[in-house]
């Protein structure tokens, strides 16, 4: 569980509002609601059951066919039945007894972020992109890779920390793409995966749930001598599952894309592991890896796949056609279970940025001054309507894709609410399992 001070939801994901509260101010909310914890934990420790009255829990977070009454945040004044540290029940308030009053403070499931590179993290400024687009993102990876990542030292404490800075912040489970282990170099995969295996054992003990991605270039999966070895490796490893950089496909022909992505599905399907896919990460409109994507993952339910599928970012879905859109929305919505996932810092700061080049890109003059004109954000509105689990995460934090973020769930909260417009859709606690259901 997750518990915010008792201010209003919109300040409360506000960071405008936040930076502008006074010191004092600042001070008597982190002394409130630091009592409120120690309370908790006395509590908790003298007595199997506790009761938390008077919090407020967004309407997202609850069970459908309850039948609280939200305020116009979306947010239920309730109160919660906790036994040997479980929520065991839910009720409106009508608990007679003692009580642990937690003041209207906000509860929350602790946060999930499904859609993180923990491998490079905190790079940023030794390995600054002079651009800060895709293109310059990929050649100072390369030179930091180089430099770096066969250090496990190196790579083991920037992972640490990043699990670190999360935990804090009420996260209880994370998945990284192990960038690295898709290298010709052996030490470097090894460096990678080993600094991954420990964490993954030392987080473990702290109820956090680790996984990571092996990832190789879409193409790759369809090369047998190439795709074997890496799926060798990366099954021998607990906690690991397979990825796709799809790159941008406008120019490869859709019967390539499909050949591509039914090898890497019947690997996972032999393997029984789910698939977390880069796809359509560009802001080019002809770019649209998803239709093959919706096509063969059609075959792969067909012939018994049954795992979960993540797809990540889609950005160049939201320059598709009305037609094209509609297609691919229907598509993904029959093809449960599936998760699409937006990035709404990482790509708010990658597309539409000067600096951009073909092949990832359409270009884009790096010398002439231009604000961008797109938010670079999936089509989160209609996904969600059409009963697509829609969710946000953290992506890149404090590298060359992404010089800034803290691994925040409230903040991935507040941005993809902000940049997708989700306050009045129709409000904010509709949408807390952005963070949470993933």
């Amino acid at each position: 569980m997750v518990l915010l001070s008792r201010v209003p939801l919109t300040f409360a994901l506000s960071g405008a509002a936040l930076a502008a509260a006074s010191f004092t101010l600042g001070a008597l909310l982190n002394r409130r609601h630091g009592l409120l914890r120690l309370k908790l934990k006395l509590l908790a420790r003298a007595k199997r059951t506790l009761v938390l009255s008077r919090v407020r829990v967004p309407r997202s977070l609850l069970p459908p066919s309850s039948s609280f009454v939200s305020d116009a945040e979306g947010l239920v004044d309730c109160d919660v039945h906790i036994l040997d540290g479980k929520i065991s029940a839910i009720d409106a308030g009508q608990t007679v007894g003692p009580k642990c009053d937690a003041g209207g403070s906000i509860l929350l499931s602790c946060f999930t972020d499904a859609h993180t590179h923990m491998i490079k993290t905190h790079g940023h400024p030794r390995t600054r992109n002079p651009t800060g687009s895709i293109n310059d993102a990929l050649r100072v990876e390369l030179i930091d890779q180089e430099a770096n990542w066969l250090s496990e030292e190196d790579v083991y404490r920037r992972m640490d920390f990043a699990i670190a800075t999360a935990y804090h912040y009420g996260t209880r489970a994370m998945r990284t793409h192990l960038d690295g282990t898709n290298s010709p170099d052996a030490l470097l995969r090894a460096t990678v995966y080993t600094a991954f295996t420990k964490l993954r054992a030392k987080w473990a003990a702290k109820g956090v749930c680790l996984q990571g991605v092996a990832n190789l270039y879409l193409p790759l999966w369809g090369k047998p001598a190439l795709a074997e070895p890496h799926l060798e490796e990366a099954m021998s490893h607990e906690g690991v599952l397979l990825g796709a950089y799809c790159g941008n496909v406008n120019g490869t022909l859709f019967s390539e894309t499909e050949a591509h992505l039914d090898a890497l599905f019947a690997y996972a399907h032999a393997h029984g592991v789910q698939v977390d896919l880069h796809i359509d990460e560009t802001n080019d409109p002809q770019c649209c890896c998803l239709q093959p994507l919706v096509h063969c993952l059609r075959k792969a339910r067909a012939n018994g796949y049954t795992k979960p599928v993540l797809l990540g970012h889609l950005t160049a879905l939201s320059l598709q056609t009305p037609a094209v859109q509609r297609e691919v929305v229907a598509g993904l919505a029959a093809l449960r279970p599936l998760t699409v996932i937006v990035h709404p810092a990482t790509n708010l700061g990658l597309q539409d940025r000067r600096g951009s080049m073909p092949p990832h890109c359409v270009e884009i003059d790096a010398d002439t001054p231009r604000t961008p004109q797109w938010r670079g954000l999936t089509l989160v509105q209609e996904l969600a309507a059409a009963g697509v689990c829609v969710a946000a995460a953290s992506d890149n934090v404090r590298d060359w894709w992404h010089p800034y973020g803290d691994y925040d769930g409230l903040q991935n909260w507040r941005m993809a609410i902000t940049l997708g417009h989700l306050d009045t859709v129709p409000h904010e606690g509709a949408w807390a399992q952005l963070v949470s259901d993933a």
